[in-house]
């Protein structure tokens, strides 16, 4: 996981969140539960310090499924693998908010658990 936050200027920040599955089976676990749809998506929740808003962006997002390792090809498969980042996940939002406050990031899934960060807002050189 990587959460992180970079000034763009005048009190407004890119606040970033990369989640990835490393497990062998995806985050539905089996194509059953994925086609009768009885799993839910990733959930990723920016929380805001008092004072900030958010520019771009959804506080709670639904972000789907991620893929593990059981369905994706190797290095030595005859066939390429065109969906080599299904196991990833990004977010971005951009906030309006002071230079020393702590923006909190959740993304969490019922069956592969759940992240928590703080992300410090913290201007470069200080």
């Amino acid at each position: 996981m990587h959460a992180g936050a970079a000034a763009l200027g005048g009190g407004t920040w890119k606040v970033t969140l990369v989640i990835q599955n490393t497990g062998w089976l995806p985050t539905y676990v089996s194509k059953r539960a994925l086609a009768r749809k009885t799993v839910r998506g990733i959930i990723a929740e920016i929380e805001l310090p008092a004072g900030a808003s958010l520019a771009t962006g959804q506080l709670r997002d639904d972000a789907g499924q991620l893929e593990g390792k059981a369905y994706k090809h190797t290095g030595v498969s005859f066939w390429p693998d065109y969906n080599v980042t299904d196991d990833r996940l990004k977010r971005e939002w951009i906030v309006r908010a002071e230079a020393g406050s702590t923006i909190g990031i959740t993304a969490r899934h019922e069956r592969a658990g759940t992240l928590r960060a703080s992300v410090p807002l913290v201007e470069p050189n200080s």
